[in-house]
């Protein structure tokens, strides 16, 4: 099966910008410094270095500039990027170029590359704007269609269309947004997507069911020639497919290069798991099995409060309405039920 796996795979390392749901979007000063050069040694080719257009209270890593990235990635041989969130430039009462220059404030190509779009699959047609806009001012735009396995089939040819007509896109990513992906279904959409488009293919994962790993070398074995990954799975939820883990199945990884990567994670994201408990469990894969926003699970467990069997009590009783995205309001609604 290995054999199938195309050379040209590419690795994205997001762990900044995923692994932010947890810390706020900041990081300590030294971790990034190791983390920067511990990527130098590893055959990854772009680094995700946080989010842009969040106000500064978020946290560093959650509004990039490009000064900031020239400050913490100096030395750093990846190229990079950052994400925007479609929904806020959609949202905004401003026409979309004007909103979309607002969210990228201080962004200019060179050090940063390429602006990545996570976008709802449903949304798609609307952001052909902020696509074009990107693509004007001189950025590589990688698309993240988040949600995508809660699509039918109707609405996967949709997307399919839609994506034929836009010529702004240079690589279409799958985000397995609810970790709720097998390997079969991984393998079924990106072939999908590979037959008929013109864009690169890459593949998100996430671990809710302890399969992100295997979907990436699924994905791989589709077509896909991006490939996502962070440190210690690091990331929203249950997290996402470990960097550790995929790059010794995936590549020819230099013994002395693999054992300071997994010293890397030790040292640094060990730690923070152990603080923040992501990674896959009961409730995250009820979760996922339910197309309820991983969200949900991270606040519910927030605190040690809640065990898996609470949080699969209270998440069953989400409306369907209020599962595909996180609200307050529903949150505040389970959080406040007793916490036997």
């Amino acid at each position: 099966m290995l054999n199938t796996i195309p050379d040209e795979v590419n690795f994205l390392d997001c762990t900044l910008r995923d692994g932010g749901y947890y810390t706020g979007w900041d990081f300590a000063p030294e971790l990034v410094s190791d983390y920067v050069a511990t990527i130098n040694t590893l055959p990854v080719g772009m680094v995700e270095l946080g989010l842009a257009g969040k106000p500064e209270s978020h946290g560093y890593f959650a509004s990039v500039t490009s000064t900031k990235a020239e400050q913490v990635a100096a030395g750093l041989l990846a190229r990079t990027c950052v994400m925007i969130d479609a929904k806020d430039a959609l949202a905004s009462e401003l026409p979309i170029p004007l909103a979309v220059a607002r969210l990228i404030e201080g962004l200019v190509p060179g050090h940063i590359t390429t602006v990545r779009v996570a976008a709802n699959y449903l949304s798609l047609a609307a952001c052909r704007n902020i696509f074009a806009e990107l693509s004007h001012r001189g950025f590589r735009v990688f698309l993240n269609l988040m949600q995508i396995d809660a699509a039918n089939v109707a609405e996967v040819e949709m997307c399919l269309k839609e994506v034929e007509q836009i010529d702004t896109i240079d690589v279409l990513y799958i985000a397995d947004s609810f970790g709720s992906m097998t390997p079969a279904r991984v393998h079924e959409i990106i072939g999908q997507f590979a037959d008929r488009i013109e864009p690169d293919i890459g593949f998100h994962g996430h671990d809710n069911r302890g399969c992100a790993v295997a979907n990436s070398m699924a994905a791989a074995i589709a077509g896909a020639t991006w490939i996502d990954c962070t440190m210690g799975g690091m990331g929203r939820g249950a997290g996402n497919t470990a960097t550790e883990q995929l790059l010794p199945i995936l590549t020819r990884l230099e013994t002395s290069n693999e054992r300071a990567l997994l010293e890397h994670v030790v040292r640094h994201f060990d730690p923070l798991q152990k603080r923040y408990g992501w990674g896959s469990s009961a409730a995250y894969q009820f979760a996922a099995s339910n197309f309820i926003h991983p969200s949900y699970v991270q606040k519910l467990r927030e605190g040690g409060a809640l065990c898996d069997a609470s949080i699969i009590r209270r998440l069953s009783e989400l409306r369907a309405d209020e599962r595909l995205s996180f609200a307050d309001e529903s949150f505040r609604r389970l959080r406040a039920h007793d916490t036997a």
